[in-house]
């Protein structure tokens, strides 16, 4: 499973606000400054021309106060002669943002610290806790995979896992979890003539929708619970 993959900017105010000004100076040929209209003028715009990846806009946000968090980040790739970009176009374009930019402008300016780019595979720790994972794989192994939750052994270790990332403030947001349920590599793929509805293979698209509609509500509602019951 591919995820995006993320590029920073760390430093002080005077190392961020001369970054906005100066990154501009080692861009290379395959590389412009677009013109900038009034809604984006709080932002950083490179646009790639080359020819190693699609024609695309690499986006850095960069607001009155993003100094106080002590860095700025690639906030988005949008492409500029196609629909949308895939996963490893996106990441594709990172990477070049990186080698023809970023990294020589970290090498040339002590006053910040190029972070990045992440991998670009899926590691379900980063977004929870291990023992959160270790419910979900225990729930995932021995669920009925036709009736996703519904059974009351499965619902019950459904939510042990979802109790498990609101109680430690990690939790997966609707698109990472269906994806991730559905990730072969991961789970394993359903050989081929198994008629069976258990085991270590992966959910289909509905019901993996399904389940991470239900884990996205009751999320929200334990955290509301949390918030004007206990006032966590």
């Amino acid at each position: 499973m591919h995820v995006y993959k993320e590029l920073s900017f760390v430093g002080n105010k005077p190392g961020l606000d001369s970054l906005a000004k100066n990154i501009y100076t080692v861009f290379p040929v395959n590389w412009i400054k677009p013109k900038r209209n009034q809604m984006l003028k709080d932002y950083i715009l490179a646009d790639y021309v080359g020819d190693q990846a699609p024609h695309a806009e690499v986006s850095i946000y960069y607001g009155k106060d993003t100094w106080r968090d002590g860095y700025v980040k690639v906030c988005n790739i949008v492409p500029l002669q196609k629909n949308q970009l895939t996963i490893e176009e996106y990441n594709q374009l990172l990477d070049l943002f990186y080698n023809d930019i970023a990294k020589v402008y970290g090498q040339t300016h002590d006053d910040i610290k190029v972070v990045g780019p992440s991998t670009g595979c899926f590691n379900p720790l980063d977004y929870i806790s291990e023992s959160a994972l270790n419910k979900l794989t225990l729930f995932c192994n021995t669920a009925n995979k036709s009736t996703g939750s519904s059974h009351p052994c499965d619902e019950e270790r459904w939510f042990d896992f979802i109790c498990q990332t609101v109680d430690d403030g990690r939790v997966f947001d609707y698109d990472t979890l269906s994806k991730f349920l559905q990730d072969e590599e991961y789970w394993g793929k359903k050989e081929k003539g198994f008629l069976g509805v258990i085991g270590q293979f992966a959910w289909s698209d509905e019901n993996a929708q399904e389940l991470a509609s239900e884990y996205d509500n009751y999320v929200r509602i334990l955290q509301y619970y949390k918030k004007t019951r206990l006032g966590e």
